[in-house]
C-alpha cells in the first residue's frame, strides 16, 4: 500500500472522543507516561485519568497518573508534534496519527498514522526529525497551518 493513501486512510478512520464539557481524549486512550517513561505503547484505563488543557489522558495506574499530574508539561511536550503523525508533518501535512504506532529518539515519542509512514520515519530518523521540527516551526506550531 502506498503511502498517500495509508496516510489518507488514517486520518478518516481515526477519529476522537468529545465529552460534553468540551474535553477531548488524548493519544487514543493510551498511557502518555507509558510512552515517554517505558517507551511502550499501554493503553489506560479510563477510570484512571486526568484534565489537562481540555484534553484527557488516561493511564495503566496511579503512579503513572501522578506522576503526569506532577509534571504534565513534560509528558506532553515529550509525545511530539501534538501527537499527529511524525511523517506527515516531515510531509508538511497535518494528519491524524495511529497511537498504536511510535517511534522512540532523543527521549522524544513520534507517532504515526501508518505502519508506512513509521516505516519511512524509521528508515531516516534524524532526516525526518529535521523535516518535521523545520515544518512544525513554520506552522507555529499549529497543525491548522499544515497542508
Amino acid at each position: 500500500m502506498n503511502l498517500k493513501k495509508s496516510l489518507i486512510g488514517a486520518l478518516i478512520l481515526m477519529s476522537s472522543v468529545l465529552f460534553a464539557d468540551g474535553t477531548q481524549v488524548k493519544l487514543g486512550g493510551y498511557c502518555p507516561v507509558a510512552y515517554v517513561s517505558f517507551q511502550k505503547v499501554l493503553f489506560g484505563d479510563a477510570n484512571i485519568s486526568s484534565t489537562y488543557k481540555d484534553h484527557q489522558y488516561f493511564f495503566v495506574n496511579k503512579d503513572a497518573k501522578a506522576a503526569f499530574d506532577k509534571e504534565p508539561e513534560k509528558f506532553v511536550n515529550a509525545i511530539q508534534f501534538d501527537a499527529y503523525c511524525a511523517t506527515g508533518v516531515a510531509l508538511g501535512k497535518k494528519i491524524s496519527s495511529n497511537p498504536k504506532l511510535a517511534s522512540y529518539a532523543n527521549g522524544k515519542t513520534y507517532l504515526f498514522s501508518s505502519e508506512d509512514a513509521k516505516k519511512m520515519f524509521d528508515k531516516d530518523v534524524s532526516g525526518m526529525i529535521a523535516k518535521a521540527d523545520t515544518n512544525w516551526k513554520k506552522a507555529g506550531g499549529n497543525p491548522e497551518k499544515l497542508k
